[in-house]
């Protein structure tokens, strides 16, 4: 069996980057919304949240009831949350410690992680939780033209 890919449609994520540099320089967050196929997840929608974390300038938090109504209107269309995104202002596209730790609650879901500097990103990269591993593993992400929602 071949490595499953998240699959990205450049509207998608354009609305990420757009909104982690309007965050910047503190974590910007949100969720991602799509469906599972044969070859990994699609992406349909990204849900942009306000991040309530205290200290938003090293770490992130999304809105809970954000989270609950995403899902119901995900579900309600055969979609589901897939998982979040997050940015590392000043750093690098790699899950930290912190984010590899609280992965563990939910180790289906995906990380999506963006490096911010002054003036631009450092890199897109999305991760899994190891099944039974206290690690996170690279997913390929397929960036396509298309649609999503945004």
């Amino acid at each position: 069996m071949t490595d499953r890919s998240l699959i990205l449609p450049i509207t998608c994520g354009g609305a990420i980057i757009a909104h982690l540099q309007d965050s910047f320089p503190e974590e910007g967050c949100g969720l991602i919304v799509g469906r599972e196929t044969g070859d990994g997840w699609l992406v349909t929608e990204i849900v942009p949240s306000p991040n309530q974390a205290e200290a938003r300038e090293r770490t992130f938090e999304i809105d809970p009831g954000l989270r609950l109504r995403t899902q119901r209107t995900a579900r309600e269309r055969g979609d589901a949350v897939l998982g979040h995104y997050h940015s590392h202002p000043y750093g690098d596209p790699v899950p930290s410690e912190t984010d590899t730790r609280r992965a563990a609650d939910e180790p289906e879901l995906l990380w999506v992680v963006v490096g911010m500097r002054w003036g631009g990103t450092q890199g897109l990269a999305a991760w899994q939780r190891e099944a039974g591993a206290g690690t996170m593993k690279r997913v390929m992400v397929d960036v396509i033209e298309g649609a999503g929602q945004s």
